[in-house]
């Protein structure tokens, strides 16, 4: 079994894929304690034989120590591990591997065909997976929270939304102005990716992922394939791929 740690800024998911199936997942906050002790259960329940780790930009101290205790064989996915898609961003030193991951994800349960991955999260992320197997790139917009956050900082009386729900149309007063103005301008963004997607790529997969992935597959065209664990199978899949090459 396979131990798959995805960790971000805020949180930290730990997911155990038995072959390429997700048998369990949980989250924490990404800090090093609570890590530990969500791992500890981990190893305690199930027999676990190889790990990867992933880190926006979040140092776990001893996460190296404490795999090498367990006699557990653990890859830090980094810019230069083995991926199994060829990757042609031009600049892939500058290249989030989140992004990457979540394209090999892709690459799992694309049955060979072009993906447009949507990532909504702090960011929302427009990528491209050719045919299945090559990451061309993709392109990087602000996230929900981020567009309220905006409003509400680079004005003088614009409010803050921090709770929302989908509504059509235009506003009636300045909170519905701002939450409708928002959620409808990412909902057409995103409309427009996926047509422009759909015209080149007319047997084609869409695939969203990313904190908002629930509230945005509601509200968007039923073609979307809804994938909150994208990331995770990607590293299960890089994992295995490593592990096929005795690294």
């Amino acid at each position: 079994m396979n131990l798959i740690l995805d960790i971000g800024n805020t949180f930290c998911k730990l997911c155990v894929f038995d072959d390429n199936e997700l048998i369990f997942k949980q989250i924490v906050k990404a800090e090093t304690e609570n890590i530990f002790e969500a791992a500890d259960q981990i190893f305690a329940k199930y027999k676990i034989n190889y790990a990867i780790f992933s880190s926006v930009n979040t140092r776990v101290e001893g996460l190296n120590a404490r795999f090498e205790a367990l006699g557990v064989k653990f890859l830090e996915f980094s810019r230069s591990t083995f991926i199994p898609v060829k990757n042609s961003y031009s600049t892939p030193e500058t290249l989030g591997l989140d992004r990457l991951a979540a394209a090999i994800g892709a690459s799992v349960i694309s049955e060979g065909k072009s993906c447009l991955i949507i990532d909504a999260g702090t960011a929302v992320t427009f990528d491209y997976l050719k045919d299945g197997n090559e990451f061309l790139g993709g392109n990087i917009s602000p996230g929900i929270a981020l567009r309220f956050k905006a409003l509400n900082e680079h004005t003088a009386k614009l409010p803050l939304i921090k709770e929302y729900d989908w509504a059509e149309g235009f506003g009636c007063d300045t909170v519905s102005a701002v939450m409708k103005g928002v959620l409808n301008g990412i909902k057409f963004e995103i409309d427009g990716y996926i047509r422009d997607f759909e015209r080149d790529n007319p047997d084609g997969k869409i695939i969203l992922t990313g904190g908002d992935t629930i509230f945005l597959a509601k509200n968007l065209k039923n073609t979307i394939f809804a994938a909150p664990n994208l990331v995770a199978f990607g590293l299960n899949r890089i994992l295995n791929y490593n592990v096929s090459k005795s690294f």
